[in-house]
């Protein structure tokens, strides 16, 4: 199934009125725009919430393991084209390691430059580790770093 972040033009029916060209103008002037409007923090906040959204769209079913978690969601990911994630359990800061690569950048737009998408992973991540069986609530998923691949650390604040 392609999605307008990876699919060809030639993939797309001419009759088709949303090309992906034009989707990415659109998310291109909403990432400027919102920055403009709201600042990056409320920004932020409302890119975290459309993750979570998505997670309830795209809801995993519940797994007996890191490995089956992970499979899932890169199920997924690989579906919407969003790339592809990684989990490694921190023994010592009792959290999971979250490695994500492949997400769609909208132009320069984020800080750094090309993340402006990584904070939907924030709130897609979360919701996800959150409908798994036993989730803790007070756990949150945050970024650590953002470059060619984006880390998120899920545990206690």
């Amino acid at each position: 199934m392609s999605t307008f972040w990876g699919a060809a033009a030639d993939e797309v029916p001419a009759s088709d009125p949303v090309r992906p060209t034009g989707w990415r103008v659109f998310l291109r002037g909403l990432a400027l725009e919102m920055e403009a409007q709201a600042g990056p923090a409320a920004t932020a906040a409302v890119l975290r919430g459309v993750g979570q959204q998505m997670a309830r769209l795209m809801a995993l079913p519940p797994v007996g393991s890191m490995e089956a978690l992970e499979m899932e969601m890169n199920a997924v990911l690989a579906e919407i084209g969003w790339g592809g994630v990684r989990l490694a359990m921190n023994e010592a800061d009792r959290c999971v390691v979250l490695t994500h690569t492949g997400l769609p950048r909208i132009g320069s737009a984020g800080e750094p430059a090309g993340s402006w998408l990584a904070p939907v992973l924030e709130g897609l991540y979360q919701a996800w580790m959150g409908q798994q069986p036993g989730a803790d609530e007070q756990l949150r998923a945050r970024i650590q770093s953002c470059g060619s691949a984006i880390t998120i650390r899920y545990g206690r604040l």
